[in-house]
């Protein structure tokens, strides 16, 4: 491959970020949360005392707007990128801070920027810091800003990539926390909703193909490959999907199922996009009728894989064919029905996996007695959510089922929380509320227990393996590799 560009001027990462700050950020930034109606009574269970104070000590600012340039150098494995963030700070705070983990992806800081000052040595401007109760690190920038008005960070950095296949994807792992905070500051948090205004670029001479969430276009910039991704709303950073393939490699797709545009791209050899779209034939009309109109302003944009589980994206979906209805439902809980904190997210899987009923034979009432400690266990600022969501969570949810009176009901009641929370991050025990305020039916001392109280074994529930609890797998068919091998062999 002929490189056009082998050690890109940060000068011009800078002008191209500068002339994307064109456009306004589409929607507000939420309200401040009201601690006493997100958490109820809830903290009486907790040994963390104000939650409410303990998300803005952590998280300590709020960001609206996240522009981005990202340059894929395929033949080096080498990501460089510029961020520009835009944000306010929490009340309180004086240091902000974004999640951007210095361990991943080799990754080095070339430029840093606050508002009008900038480091001769980015390494001498900010300072690794992680809280007890929480994975992710951070980086604190080390200058004082003032509580009121909008600043400007500004970070570049190099990524550096394993000598594989020349893919550049978004690999989140939502069980386990991890998001795209490997690739770009951001705050790793399901209510940090932000507009994402993203440029793609691919240095190098083989076409490659890209797609992604949101609103996704080629340019026609000479000198590089390139894509804008725009958000077009504020949305969680990682529910932000992007991929990028070269096109000798890939299929690609579109059609348009019950009013929906639906774009896949899969791997020459791979899994079938027939078989996609055939079950999305009928799955896409049955949410539409029952939950609501999908969300998603621009359809769906689906990496087909050939194996393993999936992960779901605003818009969009990386996943086999296996997994397939089971994200998409995603984009109903869990991409625009929000949880206030990672460990609020049993509720979209155990929703998940209810309504497409996943676990058939599990699909009977939690124990009698039941207690778990599945929210509580986990610390309020901690990324991951508790895989028993999966298995106790579904029964969890026929439970609720049984005493709305069957699944019709139930669907229902499902609609209307999508309906009127749609955007509006919420916590378990606003959705226990949200039971009795539809139902009549109080719910909150059952949610204490379930969610709680007690330990992962109480009342002899054993958690179960799941489908979905797997590594998105991202190898392309061995032609595909060995085509790869042969080309990068005969260049040496």
């Amino acid at each position: 491959m002929n490189r056009k560009r082998k050690n890109p001027d940060w000068r011009h990462f800078l002008l191209i970020a500068g002339m994307a700050l064109i456009g306004l950020c589409n929607g507000c930034q939420p309200a401040r949360e009201d601690p006493a109606r997100l958490y109820g009574d809830e903290t009486a269970d907790s040994a963390y005392g104000d939650e409410g104070k303990l998300l803005n000590d952590t998280f300590r600012i709020d960001i609206s707007e996240i522009r981005l340039v990202l340059t894929y150098h395929p033949d080096a494995s080498v990501v460089e990128g510029i961020s520009r963030i835009r944000f306010t700070m929490r009340p309180g705070q004086k240091r902000p801070l974004v999640h951007f983990n210095p361990a991943a992806r080799g990754q080095v800081l070339q430029y840093l920027q606050l508002d009008d000052r900038v480091w001769q040595n980015p390494a001498e401007g900010i300072h690794i810091t992680q809280f007890s109760g929480s994975t992710q690190q951070a980086l604190e920038v080390l200058q004082d800003v003032d509580e009121s008005g909008e600043h400007l960070l500004i970070i570049g950095y190099r990524l550096q990539f394993p000598a594989s296949y020349p893919m550049f994807i978004t690999q989140v792992n939502d069980i386990q926390g991890i998001g795209n905070e490997e690739i770009f500051p951001t705050i790793n948090s399901p209510r940090e909703l932000i507009h994402h205004l993203i440029t793609l670029q691919v240095d190098g001479s083989v076409p490659y193909r890209c797609i992604g969430s949101g609103l996704v276009q080629k340019t026609d910039n000479s000198a590089v490959q390139e894509w804008t991704l725009d958000s077009e709303r504020q949305v969680a950073s990682y529910t932000i999907m992007f991929a990028l393939a070269p096109a000798a490699d890939t299929f690609f797709e579109e059609r348009s199922i019950d009013g929906i545009p639906v774009r896949i791209v899969a791997f020459a050899g791979g899994a079938s996009i027939s078989a996609a779209f055939a079950e999305l034939d009928s799955w896409l009309p049955q949410l539409q009728a029952e939950i609501a109109p999908l969300p998603m302003p621009r359809g769906l944009s689906i990496f087909l894989t050939n194996s393993g589980g999936g992960m779901e994206y605003f818009g969009g979906t990386i996943t086999s064919l296996t997994a397939l209805s089971h994200e998409v439902f995603h984009m109903y809980f869990a991409c625009s029905t929000i949880a206030v904190t990672y460990r609020d997210s049993w509720l979209d899987e155990a929703i998940t996996s209810w309504y497409d009923r996943s676990y058939p034979a599990y699909l009977i009432p939690i124990n009698e007695g039941y207690q778990s400690n599945m929210v509580s266990g986990r610390s309020p600022i901690a990324v991951g959510f508790d895989s028993r969501a999966y298995y106790q969570g579904s029964q969890i949810m026929e439970t609720l089922t049984q005493r709305l009176g069957g699944r019709a009901a139930m669907t229902r009641f499902l609609s209307q929380v999508h309906r009127d929370h749609l955007w509006s991050p919420f916590s378990t025990m606003d959705l226990a509320g949200y039971f009795y305020d539809y139902s009549g039916i109080d719910v909150r001392a059952d949610f204490r227990n379930w969610f709680y109280r007690g330990d992962a074994t109480a009342a002899g529930a054993v958690a179960m393996p799941v489908p979905w609890d797997q590594q998105v797998d991202l190898t392309p068919p061995r032609a595909v590799l060995e085509k790869y091998r042969s080309e990068r062999e005969a260049g040496q």
